[in-house]
């Protein structure tokens, strides 16, 4: 009998600390996941979080836009808006930050857009209405696939123009460096995503950052003029980003620093005369290659 009880009593105990060791377990599983969730997305989550959605009824223009649908590699369609060039003119392609804003902080390219430039209005996906999730590496297979679209289907005849934004400028660069672009124009770049998080919070660990959007390593491949443009008092991109990423261009940059500028407002100091002078050099130097003669430099 004191045998069969303590037979008993042995898987009692047994059977308690393998459901303990089970919810222990358990436990320790949901607050590792939890973790690593939560310490590995937060910069993204930064990143991506504010989305606009896109309402072209906004739009204060006269610029006619046409929906641009793009079917993705992983079966998504995607919506950019495009509006087709005068002849001679090539097509500004705008990468916006990380609002996805195609409205208020490009409303200085639609007055490109009416003395002849065309304009495509890049839709990320899971922005603007578009299905999908944010990620950098679809951001830059999408930016492939679109300006292929461009250039397959003859909606880009006299070349493009790559213009990024903010977090835009990242993808832009890296089209830049993978397509065969007229120019290239950051605005309000940072040297990469990293190197942004690291200014407002210094003692971020790098490795907790999994975006990176490093236009340093991209720089020095692009064979095109680029123009930089930067705000005085940006402490989101403040100038030094834009002065470095000029340093690496192989002298094929223009770098302007915008008096009272900032980050959100570049466009009331003076960017769109900037862009305008920077598209008309590019034009006279297209010209001056394609006759042979000797041009201007940037």
């Amino acid at each position: 009998m004191d045998d069969a009880f303590r037979v008993d009593g042995t898987r009692r105990r047994s059977s308690v600390l393998r459901r303990v060791a089970f919810c222990v377990s358990a436990l320790m599983l949901l607050a590792g996941s939890a973790a690593t969730a939560a310490v590995m997305t937060v910069p993204e989550w930064f990143l991506f979080n504010k989305r606009l959605a896109l309402n072209i009824l906004e739009l204060r223009t006269n610029v006619e836009l046409e929906a641009l649908d793009l079917r993705t590699t992983d079966g998504l369609s995607l919506r950019s808006w495009y509006h087709p060039p005068s002849s001679g003119k090539p097509v500004i392609v705008y990468f916006p930050g990380r609002d996805g804003d195609l409205i208020r902080k490009s409303s200085h390219l639609f007055k490109l857009a009416e003395e002849g430039y065309g304009l495509t209005l890049v839709g990320y996906r899971g922005f603007g209405g578009n299905p999908g999730s944010p990620s950098e590496f679809h951001f830059y297979r999408d930016a492939e696939a679109l300006i292929d679209k461009l250039s397959r289907e003859g909606l880009a005849p006299d070349g493009f123009v790559l213009y990024g934004y903010s977090m835009g400028t990242g993808v832009a660069s890296y089209a830049a460096m993978k397509s065969e672009a007229q120019g290239l124009i950051l605005e309000g770049a940072f040297t990469s995503f990293p190197a942004a998080v690291r200014l407002q919070v210094p003692t971020i660990p790098t490795w907790l950052i999994r975006t990176h959007f490093d236009t340093t390593q991209r720089i020095p491949y692009i064979d095109e003029p680029i123009l930089l443009l930067a705000g005085e008092k940006d402490t989101v991109t403040p100038p030094i980003f834009a002065e470095k990423l000029a340093s690496l261009s192989k002298g094929l940059s223009w770098l302007q620093i915008l008096p009272g500028a900032g980050h959100l407002d570049m466009y009331r100091h003076g960017a769109l005369e900037f862009v305008a002078d920077f598209l008309g050099d590019l034009s006279v130097n297209t010209e001056v290659a394609e006759t042979g003669e000797a041009g201007t430099s940037l």
